[in-house]
């Protein structure tokens, strides 16, 4: 299924095992704080009504809080849910993903392109 994200943000969850799934979403949470955009991704993963799309965004927010602390947890935590995608063109939408939400604003911080760095070394990008 493809999702457009409402800036031109294309997602194909096509291959995706439920886990790699679950790490797509910790790792666009983490990258956005927890911005509300995506009620569409949460939508296309079968959470149909509001409830449920709620109930799966804090859990995501509940997995990923303990690592938006410091940077080296960041990185760690990166790494981890980064392990779920072992096809080439998985980690290709992921990270350029993750890189648009954290780019759209023009302005990035230094736990913004460490993650970046740390994703684009591991998917070696």
């Amino acid at each position: 299924m493809k999702i457009e994200y409402g800036v031109p943000m294309h997602f194909d969850l096509t291959g995706f095992s439920a886990e790699q799934n679950f790490a797509f979403l910790d790792l666009l949470i983490l990258g956005m704080h927890a911005d509300e955009p995506l009620k569409k991704l949460l939508a296309a993963m079968g959470f149909a009504d509001e409830t449920a799309r709620r109930r799966e965004f804090d859990q995501s927010v509940a997995r990923v809080s303990p690592g938006i602390q410091t940077i080296p947890k960041a990185r760690k935590l990166a790494l981890s849910l980064a392990d779920a995608f072992t096809f080439r063109p998985q980690q290709k939408q992921v990270y350029a993903a993750v890189e648009e939400i954290m780019t759209f604003d023009n302005n990035i911080s230094t736990w913004e392109n460490t993650l970046l760095m740390e994703l684009r070394m591991k998917f070696r990008l």
